[in-house]
């Protein structure tokens, strides 16, 4: 399927209108796993003190404040100008600005290490972001990302998508955009992080999962920081919304009982050198 420059734009936009709504809720539900991902990221880009990293999709700021604290020179970046303010009042240390992933104003080789907590499916043109994280990093440098594992293994997300999935009648469209778990196949990583010239690819997989309270609070991740997945609920009748709401809660108890208090929830870590 080719993506058109308006059908691109469309979904940018989406992106950025959705996380203005909800970038208040972020760190309290789904910040929870994504936090996890942190010592993984920086560990991937060999930071250290007096590293130049550039932290793009940076939400709530947690990757770029981490660094910071390490004594790296670090920049967040994110489209969504609520999330950088939310970042920028979280971490008043940090420094975090308004910058589009797929089209960033930084010079070639500007950077020596780069990273992108779960923000690639974000992106309507993942390929695009990763070869502009190639072009600004420095030679030697290295880039890292994560992305959800597939459905088998994400649990969290699998059953707030298929509760979405079963009691709707698909009749709301979204933007054309990358689907949650396109990205969750290491041949297409190695394919993606190859096509953009970066070597020695590596791949592993962590074990992040999500220990809410109570079943209700799954659901109210995904009405509070779950962008798509809000969008289609917020257009369905009150009967619907409740039989999706039910449905999470339900499959929720379980895979919380399965769990021991968590539900899984891995992401793959991504990393390359230029």
């Amino acid at each position: 399927m080719t993506i058109s420059e308006q059908q691109s734009q469309a979904f940018k936009e989406f992106e950025r209108t959705g996380w203005a709504k909800q970038a208040e809720h972020y760190d309290s539900l789904v910040g929870q796993m994504t936090r996890q991902a942190v010592e993984a990221l920086l560990a991937a880009v060999n930071a250290r003190p007096g590293v130049k990293l550039l932290d793009v999709a940076s939400g709530p700021g947690y990757v770029a404040a981490e660094a910071t604290r390490r004594g790296l020179d670090a920049l967040g970046t994110d489209i969504a100008g609520d999330m950088v303010d939310e970042a920028r009042r979280r971490f008043p240390k940090a420094k975090f600005e308004v910058a589009d992933a797929e089209n960033l104003s930084f010079g070639d080789a500007s950077f020596d290490a780069i990273t992108c907590a779960f923000g690639m499916l974000h992106f309507p043109r993942p390929g695009r972001a990763v070869a502009e994280a190639h072009r600004v990093l420095r030679p030697g440098g290295r880039f890292a990302f994560t992305v959800w594992c597939g459905a088998a293994k994400a649990k969290v997300l699998t059953l707030i998508a298929e509760a979405v999935q079963r009691h709707t009648d698909g009749s709301v469209v979204l933007p054309p955009g990358p689907g949650i778990f396109t990205l969750s196949d290491p041949w297409v990583l190695t394919a993606l992080m190859e096509a953009a010239k970066f070597a020695d690819v590596r791949i592993d997989e962590l074990p992040c999962f999500f220990a809410p309270a109570s079943p209700s609070e799954v659901f109210d991740m995904m009405r509070k920081s779950m962008v798509r997945a809000t969008y289609v609920y917020e257009r369905q009748t009150a009967d619907v919304q409740h039989r999706i709401e039910q449905a999470i809660e339900d499959e929720a108890a379980k895979a919380l009982t399965a769990g021991n208090g968590n539900i899984p929830c891995p992401a793959f870590l991504v990393s390359g050198a230029k």
